[in-house]
C-alpha cells in the first residue's frame, strides 16, 4: 500500500483506524510514528511505540530519511519514494545500493571485460542555484526518461543524482549525457552531467564515483558534459598543498625524501586509496627531474592487447587501429619520472619490455625494430604482495628485483588516526569550494564516528564521504545523519536497544544489507521473469525490451538463478 505525502502535512502511520496510514499488524502500536515531508527529506518521529522504530539497523526516535530510504516500524517496512507527475515510481535507490550494484557491476565488467558508466547528474536553475524543492521530482522524472529500466538512480543530495549504467560504452554513454542535457523540466534551467567511464576513469567504485563527482564540479551551461580524467594517463598534476602526516607515516615520509635524489626505482606497497599517487609526485618534485614531466599509467586499467602500445608506443599499421604513429609513456617521459600505479597488473609480454628498459634503458616501439633509448626513473606502486607474485611465478622474479631498489610500505588509515580530523579539515573547505557550500565544520559526535571507522577505502573513502556529506548537510555543522549507514554504524549492526518493558523487536534484520539486497535482486528477477514470459522465453527478444544486451540478460538470469519453467 501507498500513501502521498503533502509537504508539511504530517502523516500518523499505526493501528488505529484515525491513523493516514492504517496497517493491521500487531507490532505497531496504535499510533507508531510520524512522518513529514520537508523539502526532499523526510523527518520520522517515533511516538513512543512499544516496539520501537528502526534505521540502517538501530532503534531511533527521530530520523531524516532521503527518497529511497527504508526504515522498519515494529515488524514493518515502508520506503520512501519520489513519484512522477503521473503518479509512478521515479526508481530511486539508496546511496548503499547504488554502491552495491557498481561493485557487482565492477566484478561483471573485469570477468567479461565490458564497459559502464556512472553519471552525476547536477540540476540548476536559470541562476545558477539550485532548483526549488517543488520541482525535484519533475527533472528527476526528465532523467529517468532517458534510462533504460537496468540502469540505476540515487539522490545526491537535493539537487543531484547518481545514475549507473550497466553494460555501457563510450558512444551510448555520451549520447545520453547529451540528451539528459537538453532535458527542461519546471523551474529547472540546466541540467550538467559529469561522467566516469570504466575502465578508463578508474579501476575501483572509489574512483569511479570520485571521477564523475569532479567532472560534474567542472560542467558548465557553456560545456554541460564533462569526462571524468583518464585513468590510463594523466600528466604533471600537482599535489593539493602540503601533505598531512601523523606519527605512522612520518617514517614514509623520511625514507620518500632520502631516496628522492637517486634514480634507484621505487615500489610504493600499500592498499587502494592510501596515497601512493601522492608519494609518486612527492618523489618526483623532490628530486633532480622535478623541471621535467611525470607521466602516469594505470597498469590495471588499459586493455591487455594495448599494454605494450600505450607504454612504448606503436609505428602506423603496426596493428588494426595504428592509423599513426604514436609514442609511448617511456617516450613521453623522457628525462623525467614515469609512475606505473598497479603494476602488478602487467602482462608477461610487457612485464619483459619494462625489464629491458631497467637494464639497458631502450625499447622498441610496437611494429619497429629500431631501438630507441631512454632515461626515466620509475616508481611502481601495487596493493599486490609482488614477492609472493613472484615466488608464484605469476610476476617476473627478475623484474621484481630491478623494481624493488627500495619498497616503501604505506600504513592504511585506520592506522592513522591521527590523520583523520586534519584530513576531514582539508576535504570540508574543498568540498566547500566544489559546491558553493558554506558549511563551517563537524560535529565532535560526527568526528567520533569518523575516527572509529575502520576506512577499507582509505582517504579517497574519507574524501569521497566528507564530500558527500558538504552536499546533504542542510546546516552549518556536519552531523551524524550526513554520513553513509556503514560509517554511522562502524561497518557493522549496532545493537538495537529494546523497547521499554519489552523484547527486542525482530524488526531490524529487515535492513540488513544483505536482507536489502535480497528485495532488490528478488525485484529485478521478477521483472526479467516478466519480459521473458512476455517473450515465449525468447531472450533476444526479451532484453530488447528490458533495453539491455543479451550477455548482460543472460548474466542477471545467472547471478539470480531465473530459469525457464518446465
Amino acid at each position: 500500500m501507498t500513501r502521498l505525502l503533502l509537504p508539511d502535512t504530517p502523516l500518523i502511520v499505526g493501528r488505529a483506524p484515525a491513523a493516514g496510514l492504517r496497517i493491521d499488524d500487531q507490532t505497531l502500536s496504535r499510533e507508531h510514528a510520524r512522518f513529514l515531508l520537508s523539502g526532499s527529506r523526510v523527518l520520522v518521529e517515533d511516538l513512543g511505540s512499544k516496539n520501537g522504530t528502526f534505521f540502517a539497523g538501530g532503534r531511533v526516535s527521530r530520523v531524516e530519511l532521503t527518497m529511497g530510504d527504508e526504515v522498519v516500524l515494529g515488524a514493518v517496512s515502508l520506503q520512501v519514494q519520489a513519484l512522477g507527475a503521473k503518479g509512478d515510481s521515479l526508481g530511486l535507490v539508496r546511496e548503499e545500493l547504488i554502491r552495491h550494484r557498481l561493485e557487482e557491476e565492477l566484478t561483471r565488467a573485469r570477468q567479461f571485460h565490458r564497459p559502464f558508466a556512472l553519471l552525476l547528474v547536477r540540476a540548476l536553475t536559470p541562476g545558477g542555484a539550485t532548483p526549488p524543492e517543488r520541482e525535484e521530482g519533475a527533472w528527476i522524472a526528465a532523467v529517468r526518461g532517458h534510462l533504460r529500466s537496468v540502469d540505476v538512480m540515487s539522490l545526491y543530495g537535493s539537487s543531484a543524482l547518481e545514475v549507473l549504467l550497466p553494460e555501457t560504452g563510450a558512444e551510448e554513454v555520451h549520447r545520453i549525457a547529451r540528451a539528459i542535457t537538453a532535458s527542461r523540466a519546471g523551474g529547472v534551467g540546466q541540467l550538467l552531467v559529469g561522467l566516469a567511464l570504466y575502465p578508463a576513469s578508474g579501476g575501483t567504485a572509489d574512483a569511479l564515483f570520485e571521477a564523475a563527482r569532479e567532472a560534474a564540479h567542472r560542467a558548465s551551461p557553456e560545456q554541460p558534459v564533462e569526462s571524468g580524467p583518464a585513468a590510463l594517463l594523466v600528466r604533471g598534476e600537482s599535489p593539493e598543498g602540503a601533505i598531512i602526516a601523523g606519527q605512522m607515516m612520518r617514517p614514509v615520509l623520511e625514507t620518500v625524501a632520502n631516496v628522492a635524489t637517486s634514480r634507484i626505482p621505487v615500489i610504493l606497497h600499500g592498499e587502494t586509496g592510501t596515497g601512493k599517487e601522492v608519494l609518486a609526485q612527492l618523489i618526483h618534485e623532490s628530486g633532480p627531474r622535478k623541471g621535467r614531466r611525470i607521466v602516469r599509467v594505470n597498469c590495471g586499467a588499459i586493455p591487455r592487447d594495448l599494454v605494450e602500445s600505450t607504454l612504448f608506443g606503436h609505428e602506423r599499421g603496426s596493428f588494426t587501429g595504428a592509423l599513426q604513429q604514436q609514442k609511448g609513456v617511456f617516450e613521453e617521459a623522457d628525462g623525467g619520472t614515469v609512475f606505473l600505479d598497479e603494476v602488478g597488473e602487467l602482462p608477461p609480454a610487457a612485464q619483459a619490455s619494462l625489464l629491458r628498459v631497467l637494464e639497458v634503458g631502450a625499447f622498441n616501439r610496437v611494429g619497429s625494430n629500431r631501438e630507441l633509448e631512454v632515461d626515466v626513473r620509475i616508481v611502481a606502486a601495487t596493493h599486490r604482495d609482488l614477492e609472493a607474485m613472484a615466488e608464484a611465478g605469476t610476476f617476473r622474479s627478475d623484474l621484481y628485483y630491478r623494481l624493488s631498489g627500495v619498497v616503501i610500505e604505506i600504513p592504511p588509515l585506520r592506522e592513522r588516526g591521527d590523520e583523520i580530523e586534519p584530513l576531514v579539515r582539508r576535504f570540508l573547505h574543498a568540498a566547500n569550494k566544489a559546491n558553493g557550500r558554506r558549511v563551517e565544520g563537524i560535529s565532535p559526535e560526527t568526528l567520533a564516528l569518523l575516527e572509529a571507522y575502520s576506512w577499507p577505502g582509505n582517504v579517497r573513502e574519507l574524501r569521497n564521504v566528507i564530500e558527500r556529506a558538504v552536499v546533504v548537510t542542510q546546516g552549518v555543522l556536519i552531523g551524524p545523519e550526513a554520513l553513509p549507514a556503514r560509517v554511522r554504524t562502524g561497518g557493522h549492526r549496532p545493537e538495537a536497544a529494546p523497547g521499554k518493558g519489552s523484547a527486542p523487536a525482530p524488526a531490524p534484520a529487515a535492513l540488513e544489507p544483505e536482507q536489502a539486497r535480497e528485495k532488490v535482486n528478488q525485484f529485478e528477477a521478477r521483472m526479467l521473469e516478466e519480459a521473458l514470459a512476455a517473450t515465449g522465453w525468447n531472450r533476444t527478444e526479451a532484453a530488447k525490451k528490458l533495453g539491455m544486451a543479451v550477455r548482460t540478460l543472460s548474466y542477471r538470469m545467472k547471478v539470480l538463478g531465473v530459469k525457464k519453467p518446465e
